[in-house]
């Protein structure tokens, strides 16, 4: 099973061919949605296809000029098992957001996934030093994953000694040497892959991508593909619990 960690299932136009393609090449997602809107809209579509996925509910700061965060709408989708963790939520120095106003929200999700006891999907762009500042209020009480790293050893080691596992994209295909080695420096229970496909920027689903990342992390590793997947799907499961209790169909 190829787990791919970070797909944005709700902004794809037609969801029951998305997750077919995923079943046919034995992949599966994890649903990260962009806002609260979002993930209500997209738990309902879930249930009139009969469909059973992991996911998690937040905002990404790029939509944080449409939507304020909701207290009760964010209650009231944790109350469903299918949510797993709090997410896509985090910073971006390179929008036109404020970063306090991105710092408030973030603290929201935060304090949120600490009530509740969830794991976050963290976006960074350009503010590490804000996140890392921000998580440490929260150290020994949160877990997840840093989507889409390609930052050097040094960033991530500040994350991994927060409890953070890294979730590595198709940045990884490039071959570069320096992202090579943080890879290998960083260790195999503490990476999770993605595509990061959402249909609206990147067009339909490609299940070769992930596939891709998978035998590039097991030739740099120097890990079987077989023994990769069964680490990898122990590092998500740490994170969200076990995936037997999801399907692509109930």
């Amino acid at each position: 099973m190829f787990i791919d960690a970070h797909l944005h299932v709700g902004m794809f136009l037609d969801i029951k061919s998305l997750t077919e393609c995923a079943s046919k090449y034995q992949i599966f997602p994890i649903a990260v949605a962009t806002t609260l809107k979002e993930s209500s809209n997209l738990l309902k579509t879930l249930d009139s296809l009969n469909l059973k996925l992991p996911v998690f509910v937040g905002i990404h700061p790029w939509y944080l000029t449409q939507e304020q965060f909701d207290e009760t709408l964010m209650e009231n989708l944790l109350k469903d098992k299918r949510v797993v963790g709090i997410g896509e939520c985090g910073l971006d120095g390179k929008i036109a957001t404020p970063l306090d106003t991105q710092l408030s929200v973030l603290e929201q999700h935060l304090e949120f996934a600490k009530h509740y006891q969830k794991p976050v999907n963290l976006h960074i762009r350009s503010c590490h030093g804000q996140l890392t500042k921000a998580l440490k209020k929260y150290q020994g009480f949160l877990s997840g994953m840093i989507h889409n790293t390609t930052f050097s050893y040094e960033v991530c080691k500040n994350y991994l000694d927060l409890g953070f596992k890294l979730s590595f994209g198709h940045h990884i295909l490039f071959n570069q040497d320096k992202l090579n080695q943080v890879l290998k420096k960083v260790g195999l229970d503490n990476i999770v892959l993605e595509t990061d496909f959402d249909y609206v920027h990147t067009g339909l689903y490609d299940p070769s991508l992930i596939i891709k990342e998978y035998e590039y992390l097991s030739a740099i590793s120097s890990c079987e593909l077989s023994k990769l997947q069964e680490q990898l799907c122990t590092n998500v499961s740490n994170l969200i619990g076990t995936l037997n209790e999801f399907n692509l169909y109930c």
